[in-house]
């Protein structure tokens, strides 16, 4: 039986509109990123992700029974690429400059210390890392949480910037998604 918070997740219309491999293809994954999922939920991007890297992909998940939908998940899959790990506060046990690309998909609005939570992702990613970061729209939209608690691309540039990342790619996703491209001293920027 599907956990509830699964099928809110795995909505068609939400997963069509992320478009989890198209998604991490045209932001240039490569087969040798490590990748950190935080937030990972149901895998709908750790199991793409695996399936595009050679690397290793760390899944971060609070919620033990998400972690147990994707450990399935990949073992249909014959994924043995997959590290679960379970998230409790504000440590995440990953060694320091360990993975190429994080992925926050719609998990940001969801921290209350941003700047401790953007400081942890800072130490494990390597020097030229990657974060990928997918918010809703901060207007009303068909699912998705209250206006009031979802962060705007304003935002989200202003308290990535606080921490050295800067917007290198954007795109939307959809009527419901946006999707930004932040790196440390990116100075480029490329609209899609």
């Amino acid at each position: 039986m599907r956990h509830s918070k699964q099928m809110k997740l795995e909505n068609q219309i939400r997963v069509k509109e992320l478009d989890p491999l198209g998604t991490l293809k045209r932001i240039n994954t490569d087969s040798n990123d490590a990748i950190c999922d935080v937030g990972a939920g149901s895998g709908i991007f750790t199991i793409p992700a695996a399936q595009l890297t050679s690397n290793r992909v760390y899944a971060l998940e609070t919620d033990h029974e998400m972690l147990e939908v994707i450990k399935e998940k990949a073992k249909i899959e014959r994924l043995t690429n997959i590290d679960l790990i379970p998230v409790e506060g504000d440590n995440i046990q990953i060694n320091d400059k360990t993975v190429n690309l994080v992925l926050l998909v719609t998990v940001l609005h969801e921290i209350e210390n941003k700047s401790v939570f953007l400081n942890e992702m800072k130490r494990i990613l390597k020097t030229d890392g990657r974060i990928m970061l997918i918010e809703f729209y901060k207007h009303e939209t068909p699912f998705g949480p209250p206006v009031s608690h979802r962060i705007s691309r304003e935002e989200v540039i202003k308290v990535m910037a606080e921490k050295g990342f800067l917007n290198s790619k954007e795109f939307a996703l959809g009527d419901n998604f946006y999707c930004m491209v932040f790196e440390n001293g990116a100075n480029k920027n490329e609209n899609i």
